[in-house]
């Protein structure tokens, strides 16, 4: 149960912050940063993702100040908020584990059956390490369509260039996985997670 005078009190912030008067914001700030960030901590498990979501979570807020209700709880606008970007970063997990299963079929003769060896997660933890050194324009136009699902129509028209240029890209971030996947020294890496899992 609230507090005698808490209504009122964060009445007065929201309708002050709603004026964009930035005290008001920084009270909010310093009552919640901590809260938020433990609660977003709790869910993804990463400092610096718990950090982020709180820096987004109150950008958001000052953009959305204008449209504030100090009859609505504030407390559960800015956690509404927060989850909302916990909850897009934590999809964006899935869909990128589900990118590099993808890759590993795709790109490789790794199959359902081995999904669950040693070998076959090594494999999944190369091909992220190798999408991160992917040129951040084919990383980009890669990740639209794996993991966005854009086609590459949509994603020229998303970023402002030629079909030709999109397929270009996807083109060449494929074959720079693929070389790489197929290179004798991941190959070795490859035998020695092997037969490392053998001796265990």
């Amino acid at each position: 149960m609230p507090l005698p005078g808490r209504i009122d009190i964060d009445q007065s912030v929201v309708i002050q912050l709603r004026d964009g008067n930035r005290r008001a914001f920084s009270n909010l700030f310093s009552r919640y940063n901590q809260k938020l960030y433990f609660f977003a901590l709790g869910y993804l498990k990463s400092e610096k993702e718990a950090e982020e979501i709180v820096q987004e979570t109150f950008i958001k807020l000052w953009e959305r100040r204008s449209d504030l209700n100090p009859e609505l709880s504030i407390h559960s606008y800015i956690f509404k908020i927060a989850f909302n970007y916990i909850r897009k970063r934590m999809l964006r997990m899935v869909r990128e584990n589900e990118l590099r299963h993808e890759l590993a079929k795709e790109l490789t003769d790794f199959d359902d059956h081995t999904s669950n060896t040693l070998n076959y997660h090594f494999l999944l933890e190369q091909i992220n390490h190798l999408i991160v050194q992917l040129p951040a324009r084919q990383k980009q136009i890669l990740e639209l369509r794996k993991l966005e699902e854009l086609t590459s129509k949509e994603i020229a028209e998303t970023l402002g260039l030629s079909l030709k240029t999109v397929e270009a890209h996807l083109t060449a971030s494929l074959r720079f996985l693929k070389e790489k996947l197929r290179s004798e020294e991941l190959n070795d890496l490859l035998l020695f997670a092997l037969t490392f899992k053998k001796k265990i």
